[in-house]
């Protein structure tokens, strides 16, 4: 495949992907993890995400909001939380992520959905509300509106917690964070543009 296709292809994948109908997000996706394209992600162990999520579960519940494969529900200390739900619109990703959590005996802790970030409704209250690498798939339009829904499910002392790979490309997520929440905390991954923000309603 020469260059230019590679680059539409691309091109074409980033548009479904935030802009798509439910049914073309879900079938790019699934088509995806099929493909073993996001295999390379299944191993985090050591990510700064982890104690982030430690300090601010208060060894109680977590929301993963694109939650691909399982990674965080299976590699957070066991000890760390009480309660996980993980959310991702791959059927493929989910079934993997039960797969894994049983293998990893997190099958009683550990629930799994499958739906779109922006419609689904959660059926409890999180002390976190966590977007790892899913925020800038939501059209940057909605992305107050967004949160501003998830708030009502965080606990009293809930925060959200996202995580972006590259603040620079996504600078407009990070803006509107900013903008409409109250930070908490944030970090700079050193060894590259990752950023990670910890906020919440104001």
């Amino acid at each position: 495949m020469n260059l230019w296709k590679k680059f539409k292809r691309a091109f074409d994948s980033r548009i479904v992907k935030r802009w798509g109908s439910k049914a073309a997000k879900e079938s790019l996706w699934n088509q995806e993890f099929g493909k073993g394209q996001w295999d390379f992600l299944e191993q985090t162990v050591g990510d700064p995400i982890y104690p982030l999520l430690e300090k601010y579960s208060s060894a109680g519940s977590i929301l993963d909001l694109g939650c691909g494969s399982g990674n965080t529900g299976n590699e957070l200390d066991f000890a760390k939380y009480t309660k996980y739900t993980g959310v991702d619109i791959s059927e493929i990703a989910i079934t993997k992520a039960v797969k894994r959590s049983k293998d990893n005996q997190r099958e009683l802790r550990n629930e799994y959905a499958c739906s779109d970030l922006e419609s689904y409704v959660p059926k409890r209250q999180y002390d976190i509300i966590l977007f790892r690498e899913s925020i800038f798939y939501i059209p940057a339009a909605k992305i107050k509106s967004v949160l501003c829904r998830y708030a009502k499910y965080l606990s009293s002392t809930g925060v959200f917690i996202v995580r972006i790979c590259d603040r620079d490309k996504h600078r407009s997520v990070v803006d509107r964070i900013r903008d409409s929440f109250a930070v908490v905390e944030q970090q700079l991954v050193s060894n590259g543009k990752d950023i990670l923000i910890v906020f919440k309603d104001r």
